[in-house]
């Protein structure tokens, strides 16, 4: 049935698919237009400012109305008002829509997490590192959002790009597009499949590596078990905890317990990424994906400011591919590629879904520093950066065009390509392949090296380098010190220059 389904929809997925990657017929005339024009307000003093949730709430029934069925303007739209709501509309996605790639986790087992472990996870998960969420209603932090029931067959939840791409800055600003370093999405990622190892016969748990099957054997001692709600009732996220297999044999309970075909363990790879994870990192292959190589470090969460990811200049060499571990070509590619993992569906890669969000991101800017940086210095650092640095951070936004080996910039080689000879192995990491095999359009990761990162914003950053290796820029230049994590990337800087020549680098960096 899926393979039929598939064959039919194929041929109409993918010419919104290719309008939306390279071809935006939809709004290119108002994305040229407002090139430059902000129209969101992404840094300020506390969340609710950034948010704006009461302007971007209704911006996607708004939006979608100016389109006709092949996605096209319709005629009598304007078009700068038409671009104003296409940015609203990817704002409100880039917080509410789950773009992750994990599989949905039932509303009753997130809120049993928080019971279970309420030391561990803290009120809102705040102890993992998740930001308050002023404007939902329901409580949930900010980067949790509402998901897909497909495999759940009840209230669901997933993470959003909030989760890690919205920070707080040294200074004590909120930023959208800065990476979320107290962000433990790691072991969030462990806890969530807790229910998976309770419901395991002891034969299936003694098949897990000894690190993990501790975690969550610690997990199990400590959890705090209730079967009372408190008001008479039957507390079921705790009873589908312990019982879930049972209760899905003899079908009572919430209906509609997970599928068992989807609802697995991650392969060991995953488990033992996450088990390697810290606190601003995440793994750097989707969970359903299998990574190919063993002992692939964490990736420190990049900052989204300066993406431009347009497919001419990208052909051109203007632009970095889009995408660490995934290379992509475009934006809307990206973008379409995260919706086959986050939804395993067609559906959503089509242009009235893959361009709000690619024009939420191409207008974000870096926020400026509060620092007041001596125009003079500043300008020393540039020229001193351009014939030392330019060369090989070469894009727009100071990423490099090309890919280069690890030894080069003294990166684990494991990250120039962690997922070599990529076979999808289980269910769901298979349903993703035949989905992105129908689209034809470039849409399967092809890692091949490494690239740095874009520069804007660097200031703002506490782990630099693609591992989160170095501390911030001082910590680069190695100034007055050795690095204080002991990395190694680009360890060449802390002896190439002089103490005025770091300071004038540093300083010119700051601007970026």
């Amino acid at each position: 049935m899926l393979k039929l389904l598939l064959k039919l929809t194929a041929p109409l997925i993918s010419a919104f698919v290719f309008s939306a990657c390279g071809h935006n017929t939809t709004s290119s005339l108002a994305s040229r237009r407002a090139l430059q024009t902000i129209i969101t307000h992404d840094t300020g003093a506390t969340l609710e400012e950034i948010l704006q949730y009461e302007i971007i709430q209704s911006a996607c029934p708004q939006y979608w109305q100016l389109l006709d069925a092949e996605d096209k303007p319709l005629a009598s739209t304007d078009a700068e008002k038409f671009y104003e709501l296409e940015v609203l509309c990817g704002k409100w996605m880039f917080i509410g829509w789950e773009t992750s790639g994990k599989m949905p986790l039932p509303e009753i087992l997130l809120d049993a997490m928080e019971r279970s472990w309420p030391e561990r996870v803290g009120q809102n998960f705040s102890n993992l590192g998740f930001l308050a969420n002023p404007s939902d209603p329901s409580g949930r932090p900010l980067g949790i959002a509402r998901s897909t029931t497909r495999y759940t067959g009840m209230p669901s939840v997933n993470v959003t790009c909030a989760a890690c791409h919205v920070g707080k800055l040294p200074d004590g600003r909120y930023a959208i597009g800065a990476p979320n370093t107290k962000l433990h999405l790691s072991e969030f990622n462990l806890i969530s499949y807790y229910p998976l190892f309770a419901a395991m016969h002891k034969r299936e748990r003694d098949k897990l590596s000894g690190n993990i099957k501790v975690f969550y054997e610690e997990l199990e001692r400590s959890e705090r078990r209730r079967i009372g709600n408190g008001e008479g009732g039957i507390d079921w996220s705790n009873v589908v905890f312990k019982y879930s297999t049972l209760l899905r044999w003899i079908g009572i309970g919430p209906k509609g317990l997970p599928d068992a075909q989807f609802v697995v363990m991650p392969p060991e790879r995953d488990l033992q990424s996450w088990m390697n994870g810290r606190r601003g990192v995440f793994n750097p292959g989707a969970p359903m994906l299998t990574i190919q190589v063993e002992n692939v470090p964490n990736l420190s969460i990049p900052q989204l400011w300066g993406i431009s990811g347009h497919e001419t200049e990208f052909q051109a060499g203007r632009v970095a591919p889009v995408g660490q571990t995934t290379k992509y070509s475009s934006l809307e590619k990206f973008i379409s590629s995260a919706f086959i993992y986050a939804y395993q569906d067609l559906a959503l890669v089509r242009p009235r879904y893959v361009n709000p969000l690619v024009s939420f991101l191409r207008q974000l800017k870096a926020p400026k520093t509060l620092e007041s940086i001596p125009s003079a210095i500043s300008e020393s650092g540039r020229v001193l950066f351009t014939e030392n640095c330019k060369s090989c951070h070469d894009g727009a936004a100071g990423e490099s065009t090309r890919l280069y080996r690890s030894a080069l910039v003294g990166t684990n080689p494991s990250l120039e390509n962690p997922r070599e000879n990529y076979v999808a192995t289980t269910p769901i990491a298979k349903l993703v392949d035949s989905l992105s095999e129908q689209l034809k359009a470039e849409l399967r990761p092809q890692p091949s090296g490494i690239r740095s990162r874009r520069l804007s914003g660097i200031w703002s950053r506490q782990d630099l380098m693609i591992d989160g290796s170095v501390e911030n820029l001082d910590d680069l230049f190695c100034i007055n010190r050795q690095r204080l994590r002991g990395g190694s990337p680009h360890g060449e800087l802390c002896g190439s220059f002089n103490l005025d020549e770091k300071t004038s680098l540093i300083a010119f960096l700051k601007t970026l």
